[in-house]
């Protein structure tokens, strides 16, 4: 009987040990888990910034593009402008 009772006294013992091991391994788990539910939220955060970032460039290169054509449309404008104002000086102090 007294082994008995050392057996039953060494399986609660056992059983003790297990369930603070299974206590401590839980609680690094929901760590765990929250630190992957953090990486996870981070990440979904900076892939939509990325793509505003992405969306933001894309307009102001757009933007520039835009910009620069109709200031080369407006060189060339002026340039024509400039070149018949030359003929027409160029013109009366030739035929005096």
């Amino acid at each position: 009987m007294e082994k008995l009772e050392g057996y039953w006294m060494e399986a609660q013992s056992l059983c003790q040990a297990v369930d603070e091991h299974l206590k401590e391994t839980q609680v690094q788990y929901q760590a765990l888990e929250r630190k992957y539910s953090k990486a996870k939220r981070l990440i979904k955060e900076y892939q939509q910034k990325e793509i505003e970032f992405l969306k933001k460039q894309t307009a102001q290169r757009r933007t520039l593009e835009e910009t620069e054509a109709s200031h080369k449309e407006e060189a060339e404008q002026l340039k024509v402008k400039v070149e018949h104002l030359q003929l027409q000086v160029l013109r009366p102090t030739s035929n005096t």
